[in-house]
C-alpha cells in the first residue's frame, strides 16, 4: 500500500462558500445526502459522520483540491483557451476549485487537460533516454496510437512491480505527444477536518509512479523518462510495437542519447533565444579533485547570468578541468508566470521543469545550445 494522501476538506468547501449551489449540485450528482440545509459544514459532517462515499466522487475532490491554487487555475485557464469553452467559468474572485468544478461540468475532456498539464508540472520523472526512430512517422489518429500503446503496456502489467493498474493521460504539445504513465495503486485516503479525521480505503487517480513518455513526430526521437531502466524498455517497447507496429522502431544502442553538460566549459559557450525571449545560466555544480580527493562546488546566481558573472572576473579557471554534475537555467518565454521556466539538468540525464506548458520551446532550446544530444554530437561541437 502506498503511503496517505491527505487534503484539508474544509479548506476546499469553503472556496464554496459564496457558490453554495455549485458544491451542493455535486453532492448531489453522487446521490450523497445532504439535507435541508446545506453549508460548508454540513458538507465536512456528511463526509465525516456519514456512510463511505463512491470511490469516484473520492478521487474528483482530490482533483478539485489539486487545482485549487494559482497554478491550478492558470492551468484551467489554460485549458479553457485550448478547447475554445464558452461556459461561464472565470470571474472575478472566482476561487480555483471552482473554476475547475465548472470547467469539469462543461468539458470532463478539458478539465482532464488541465489536470494532465498540472500533473506534468509536478512530474519527478527518472534518467531521460532518447531513442531515434528509423524514420519520422506523423501520429494522424492520436486516440488509436494512444489506445495500442496502452494495450501493450497492460500485457506487461505483472512485470512492473507494485502496479495495480495504469492510467495513461495524453496531450499535445506542439508537434510533440506527450503521455503521462500513472501507476495507480490501492491509496489509504485521509480527509482532515476542524473537528476531526476520517481514513478510508480508496482507488484515487493521483498517481503513485509517474513516468513520461515524449514523441517528436517531426524528428522521429522518442523520449523516455522513468525512474528505472527496466520501466524504461517496457515504455519503449510498448511505444514501438503499440504504435509502430515494430519492436525495433526503437533501438536500443551502446549509448542512448543523454545530456551534454560539459559544453557550458567552452570559451564561447552562450544560449542565444529568439526576439522576446531571455536565458541565463543560475546555477552549477562541478567535481573536480583534489589531492586525489574528490571536491565538489556549487555556485548560484539570483536573476544574473553566472557564466557571464564567471568570465567577467576572470575566473573560468574555477570550473574548467571539472566534470559538471549539476545546471540550473532560467527561461523567460513570456510575461505569464507559466512562460517562465526553471530548467534544472544533471549529470545523470535528469531533466526537470513545469511542463504544462512550452515544453516543445524548451527541448528545442536545449537542443539548439547542444546540451541535449548524442554524445558523439557533443564532442563535435566542442571541438
Amino acid at each position: 500500500m502506498s503511503k496517505q494522501r491527505k487534503f484539508n476538506a474544509r479548506r476546499l468547501f469553503d472556496a464554496f462558500a459564496h457558490n453554495i449551489n455549485e458544491l451542493e449540485s455535486l453532492f448531489s450528482e453522487f446521490k450523497v445526502d445532504i439535507g435541508p440545509e446545506f453549508t460548508p459544514e454540513v458538507a465536512c459532517s456528511i463526509l465525516l459522520d456519514g456512510p463511505p462515499v463512491h470511490d469516484d466522487f473520492t478521487a474528483l475532490l482530490y482533483e478539485l483540491a489539486d487545482l485549487d491554487t494559482p497554478e491550478g487555475l492558470e492551468n484551467v485557464e489554460a485549458a479553457i483557451g485550448r478547447y475554445a469553452v464558452s461556459a461561464p467559468i472565470l470571474g472575478e474572485d472566482v476561487p480555483p476549485a471552482v473554476a475547475a468544478l465548472r470547467l469539469r461540468n462543461a468539458d470532463p475532456e478539458a478539465f482532464r487537460h488541465a489536470l494532465d498539464r498540472l500533473f506534468a508540472a509536478g512530474l519527478q520523472g527518472g534518467s531521460v533516454a532518447l531513442f531515434p526512430g528509423h524514420s519520422a512517422v506523423q501520429i494522424v489518429d492520436e486516440k488509436t496510437a494512444v489506445a495500442g500503446f496502452e494495450l501493450e503496456l497492460n500485457k506487461k502489467l505483472s512485470e512492473w512491480k507494485g502496479a495495480l493498474a495504469f492510467n495513461i493521460r495524453p496531450y499535445t504539445d506542439g508537434r510533440r505527444l506527450v503521455i503521462l504513465v500513472f501507476c495507480e495503486r490501492t491509496a489509504e485516503v485521509q480527509w482532515e477536518f476542524d473537528h476531526g479525521r476520517k481514513t478510508v480505503l480508496s482507488r484515487i487517480r493521483r498517481p503513485v509512479i509517474q513516468d513520461m513518455v515524449l514523441y517528436n513526430q517531426e524528428s522521429g526521437e522518442l523520449e523516455i523518462e522513468a525512474g528505472q531502466e527496466k520501466h524504461r524498455e517496457i515504455l519503449r517497447s510498448a511505444f514501438a510495437v503499440g504504435v509502430m507496429g515494430d519492436d525495433k522502431f526503437f533501438p536500443i544502442e551502446a549509448e542512448t542519447r543523454v545530456l551534454c553538460l560539459q559544453n557550458l566549459l567552452r570559451r564561447n559557450f552562450s544560449l542565444p533565444v529568439r526576439t522576446g525571449h531571455s536565458a541565463i545560466v543560475t546555477g552549477i555544480k562541478i567535481k573536480h579533485k583534489h589531492n586525489r580527493k574528490p571536491v565538489t562546488l556549487g555556485f548560484g546566481a539570483t536573476r544574473h547570468d553566472l557564466i557571464e558573472f564567471i568570465r567577467s572576473r576572470n575566473a573560468m579557471g574555477l570550473i574548467e578541468g571539472g566534470i559538471i554534475t549539476g545546471v540550473r537555467i532560467e527561461l523567460v518565454l513570456g510575461p505569464r508566470r507559466l512562460d517562465r521556466k526553471s530548467i534544472e539538468l544533471t549529470g545523470d540525464n535528469r531533466i526537470k521543469f513545469n511542463r504544462s506548458t512550452h515544453t516543445e520551446d524548451v527541448y528545442q532550446y536545449l537542443r539548439d545550445w547542444s546540451i541535449m544530444g548524442h554524445d558523439d554530437m557533443a564532442r563535435e561541437s566542442a571541438a
